[in-house]
């Protein structure tokens, strides 16, 4: 009588890292936030609507919006601007207080395009922009909560699929 003989094949796939996955979804998010905030700004728009115009002189800013840690591998991101131009264009300024600095302004003033009216100087129109600006204020318009209220809906749903991908 013969003997019925099996063979069996283990393999092991190893259990799935979720820590990491989470990880890495929170780094592609927190990139893809800091991204949004950078085209944002270029933009000007934000989630308290339009700076109306591009916000000019963005450069620095953009350049120095960055995430914090800046490799993947943590549990939590940080994006974060760090100029005043960060803060001015999320919550603006508020009406009242001293007259910004003059250099900014000059070279925001050039980089519009803006010439003075005739009679006035050069010197005379950045100050009398400076006055309103001390007087009046600025509007923020919220460029970096557009960018976590575009890409944190995202979140979830890339970090379900990755899971889901494991499970194939």
């Amino acid at each position: 009588m013969s003997r019925t003989s099996y063979e069996i094949k283990i393999s092991y796939k190893g259990l799935p890292d979720y820590r990491q996955i989470v990880s890495e979804e929170l780094w592609k998010a927190a990139e893809r936030t800091r991204q949004q905030y950078q085209e944002n700004l270029e933009a000007g728009k934000g989630a308290a609507g339009s700076h109306g115009r591009p916000y000019v002189g963005t450069g620095e800013a953009i350049a120095r919006t960055t995430v914090y840690p800046e490799l993947p591998g943590a549990d939590e991101y940080v994006v974060k601007g760090e100029t005043m131009q960060h803060v001015i264009a999320e919550v603006g300024r508020t009406p009242g207080k001293k007259m910004p600095p003059q250099a900014p302004i000059d070279r925001w003033a050039r980089e519009a395009g803006l010439t003075p009216r005739e009679g006035e100087t050069w010197d005379d129109m950045i100050l009398n922009i400076r006055r309103h600006i001390a007087a009046h204020g600025l509007r923020g318009f919220a460029p970096a909560q557009l960018a976590a209220d575009t890409v944190a809906p995202t979140l979830e749903r890339n970090i379900r699929a990755r899971f889901r991908e494991l499970e194939k």
